[in-house]
């Protein structure tokens, strides 16, 4: 059943989410990637195009590289801060937006004293969860690097961990609005073919996609009305439910405990003629007296032989009563519920069959 919580967001926003997270789509460009020949394929930028520049040896009197190369600042490891978190695999579409959100929650830092970058390690699409290793490094002396770099006359866009930097897993740690994308001139006309394969897959899964989405289109309206019939039945469940409830509720209070003058009768007779009652409360299924007897030994095993009440104990300890040769007692004793007799007909008490 429907409930008013579902479908928050519309059918077309399902559709391109269900895509973008298809395991079809991702088996289909890696294999479309692998049939591509090697020579087609745009090569990737390595660590052997930067020419890396230990942060811990930036300084004003320093020497650059001759080399050629874009420079790139390596960051040792001890200034490194990884993290291997679990998210929704919903984040995927605004990830860093979601990371820098959530900072403080996984390190000691804020947003602002920090540059990080992230790594998707694994994909649960049917548990519905994102894998993501997060790596962070305090900004202040990477700022203080690129500032005297800067007054060098050097334009430094990238900063990699020193481990990873050396197995070649360039994960930039500066923000997009100092990096630079790798221009494609620099990698010949590959990119371009690969862009061209692309477009023609796109091309060859393009049709089935807009047939759908005339098909969804066509079906919202009576999912529309689906969803509003789905939620005038659940409001009259619910409170037929609740109706339900608060009748069986005073029926079944009314069989199961015993009448006020019954708890008396049974009190009178059970209390022994040198015993008698100054306080008498009842609470839900407790009854509370307190009193003077002359025999407050004996008092619990009297009730635990009663029909109506068990369970006896003294809830204060005896003191010496106002009369002489008398103690002054504190006594709790539970009600025993209504035992119905085999050959009594219950008392009917509406039911509902709940639809799943």
């Amino acid at each position: 059943m429907i409930t008013s919580t579902e479908n928050s967001r519309s059918p077309l926003d399902k559709l391109k989410k269900q895509l973008a997270d298809s395991r079809f789509l991702h088996w289909w460009l890696g294999e479309l990637t692998g049939m591509v020949p090697a020579w087609m394929r745009a090569s990737s930028p390595d660590s052997s195009s930067f020419v890396a520049i230990p942060l811990d040896s930036v300084n004003a009197q320093m020497r650059l590289p001759s080399t050629g190369g874009e420079l790139a600042l390596t960051i040792s490891t001890d200034r490194i801060l990884r993290k291997l978190i679990t998210l929704p695999l919903a984040t995927q579409e605004n990830l860093r937006q979601v990371l820098e959100f959530q900072i403080e929650q996984y390190t000691p830092f804020s947003p602002s004293q920090v540059y990080f970058g992230f790594l998707v390690k694994a994909r649960s699409f049917e548990l519905g969860q994102l894998t993501v290793e997060l790596v962070v490094t305090p900004r202040d002396a990477i700022d203080e690097a690129l500032k005297t770099l800067s007054e060098l006359g050097v334009d430094v866009r990238t900063a990699f961990a020193q481990d990873m930097f050396a197995a070649n897993t360039l994960l930039n740690l500066l923000p997009a609005a100092l990096s630079i994308a790798p221009s494609p001139l620099k990698h010949g006309p590959n990119l371009w073919l690969a862009v061209l394969v692309v477009l023609l897959g796109l091309a060859a899964i393009a049709m089935p996609i807009v047939i759908k989405r005339e098909a969804v289109l066509q079906m919202l309206p009576w999912v529309d009305r689906a969803k509003k019939a789905a939620e005038t039945v659940d409001t009259m469940r619910r409170d037929l439910d609740a109706r339900i409830e608060r009748h069986n509720f005073v029926l079944g209070k009314r069989e199961n405990s015993p009448a006020v003058i019954q708890l008396l009768e049974e009190l009178t007779r059970v209390l022994p003629d040198d015993t008698w009652v100054q306080t008498l409360d009842i609470k839900g299924k407790e009854l509370q007296i307190q009193g003077e007897t002359a025999s407050s030994v004996r008092l619990i095993g009297l009730f635990e032989q009663s029909s109506v009440f068990k369970d006896a104990s003294f809830r204060s300890s005896l003191t010496k009563g106002q009369v002489s040769g008398t103690e002054h007692y504190q006594l709790a004793l539970q009600i025993r519920p209504i035992a119905k007799p085999a050959s009594a007909p219950e008392m009917p008490q509406l039911a509902a069959e709940k639809k799943p």
